[in-house]
């Protein structure tokens, strides 16, 4: 037999089985699963019926709404709205196991854009069973988040606001909500005669530039201040009622103004709800509508500054109480109104006259025991007369209160203040004095810390200044 032969034979005797490919761990590392590949599918068939970027955003993301990958990721991701079409492979990965961690409760630093992705899962309602369980986890991202990134506070405060209007949850979630203090204060108002008069005077003094809290007066007599804060407002807004066209809130803030309103703004979101028409009432007198898929603002219009008018009437009601009180630190008051003037005196006297009926008791006399009370009260007769109450009784002197300086301050010093208050410089009459400032400004602490509680000047780093606190009393005071 020929070799050839033999060679041929020996090839048919070969068994031939499959073979393991070895795979090396750089070929394991870029390995992409292929639920990626699927998603990114999905952009392309939408692509044909020129779907949204967020459209597109929201059907993958609900694609991947229970994916999960391990897989270590050390690059960053950075793009202004960013979404998975914008990830690469290895983005993707690291994004995918950075959630899964977070849905672990492991919240690690990240590329901020990964941040920003989960948000817009969040807020469309990707990866949550309910709209409540979507607030509570873009909250606890907040919490956990802002102390790492800061960046996101003024995002999340947005969006988390506009989740609960969006979601229509309740709206007591909105009350602690950053910028919302405004809007809470004048839902106190409209409402007020449902909230007690601590919470209706807490909701003026936040809106006023006259800090009425910070008043000698009032830390002496707070509950009194309040009755009639309160009393001076329900007659304010009764009389607005009755005899002009605006309501007292429309006098302090003018009308109620509808704005456009852009919900969600500057992220990814496509209104997974399909909201045409909604409405979302955060009090009489703020609402958020949709009409035709279009969102606005119903709202007082909301100044930086404070309320002047607010102002004005907080200080007349502290002028007025410490007047009827006979206060030894007076206020100087400017341009009261008729009308304040009698509410607020009005207020006053309803005060005294509640003050006499709680003060009014039922006194029951037992008969029975009258004989022992007249024999028992001539014994102490007997054993208290004594020498001393022959004797004239001496009235004790009383020494009148300055009302030009009564925080009994020299001269130097009160004019000291005033410069400080009215922002004039004061060298020159510290110099005439020939007193140093640490030394005035020590001695005029002391004085007024009985009124105040507190010291009122410090140094600033250039020069010597009034608390801001304290600015406003102060100039009642002394201008």
């Amino acid at each position: 037999m020929s070799n050839t032969k033999k060679f041929e034979n020996l090839i048919k005797t070969i068994v031939y089985k499959d073979e393991p490919i070895l795979t090396t761990a750089a070929d394991l590392l870029e390995f992409t699963p292929p639920r990626y590949r699927q998603m990114r599918r999905i952009a392309k068939e939408n692509r044909v019926y020129l779907e949204s970027d967020p459209t597109i955003f929201y059907k993958q993301g609900k694609f991947m709404e229970d994916f999960q990958d391990d897989y270590e990721y050390t690059g960053e991701f950075f793009r202004y709205y960013p979404t998975y079409q914008s990830m690469n492979d290895r983005q993707l990965r690291g994004y995918f196991t950075w959630r899964t961690k977070v849905r672990q409760g492991i919240i690690e630093r990240t590329s901020l854009s990964f941040v920003f992705v989960y948000i817009y899962e969040l807020i469309n309602g990707i990866g949550t069973a309910s709209p409540m369980e979507g607030y509570t986890k873009l909250k606890t991202l907040w919490e956990a988040y802002s102390p790492i990134e800061p960046k996101i506070n003024r995002y999340l405060a947005q969006w988390l606001k506009d989740y609960v209007i969006y979601y229509g949850l309740d709206r007591s979630l909105l009350e602690n909500m950053p910028g919302m203090d405004f809007n809470n204060a004048t839902a106190v108002l409209l409402d007020y005669q449902s909230h007690e008069p601590e919470e209706v005077f807490n909701a003026l003094n936040s809106l006023s530039p006259y800090n009425l809290q910070n008043s000698s007066f009032y830390k002496q007599y707070p509950d009194e201040v309040r009755y009639v804060v309160f009393s001076a407002f329900d007659s304010l807004s009764q009389y607005h009622a009755k005899h002009r066209k605006n309501s007292l809130l429309e006098k302090f803030f003018g009308k109620v103004f509808e704005s456009d309103y852009s919900i969600f703004h500057s992220a990814v979101f496509c209104n997974p709800l399909k909201i045409k028409d909604a409405t979302y009432e955060v009090s009489q007198a703020h609402r958020f509508r949709c009409r035709k898929g279009r969102w606005s603002e119903e709202r007082f219009f909301h100044y930086k500054e404070k309320n002047k008018e607010i102002g004005k009437l907080l200080k007349a009601v502290d002028f007025f109480m410490r007047k009827h009180y006979d206060f030894r630190y007076s206020l100087k008051m400017d341009n009261i109104t008729k009308l304040y003037t009698k509410t607020i005196l009005d207020a006053i006297e309803s005060l005294e006259q509640d003050k006499r009926r709680r003060a009014r008791v039922e006194v029951k006399i037992d008969v029975s025991k009258l004989d022992g009370i007249r024999s028992s009260a001539l014994v102490t007769q007997e054993r208290l007369i004594t020498e001393s109450d022959l004797e004239d009784e001496i009235p004790e002197a009383v020494t009148p209160v300055d009302e030009l300086n009564p925080c009994n301050l020299t001269a130097t010093e009160y004019e000291f203040v005033k410069c400080l208050l009215i922002g004039e410089d004061y060298q020159d009459l510290l110099n005439n004095s020939g007193i140093m400032e640490s030394v005035i400004v020590d001695s005029i602490n002391e004085k007024l810390f009985e009124i105040f509680d507190d010291n009122v000047i410090d140094f600033n780093g250039l020069r010597y200044e009034v608390y801001e606190d304290y600015l406003e009393e102060l100039k009642g005071i002394f201008i």
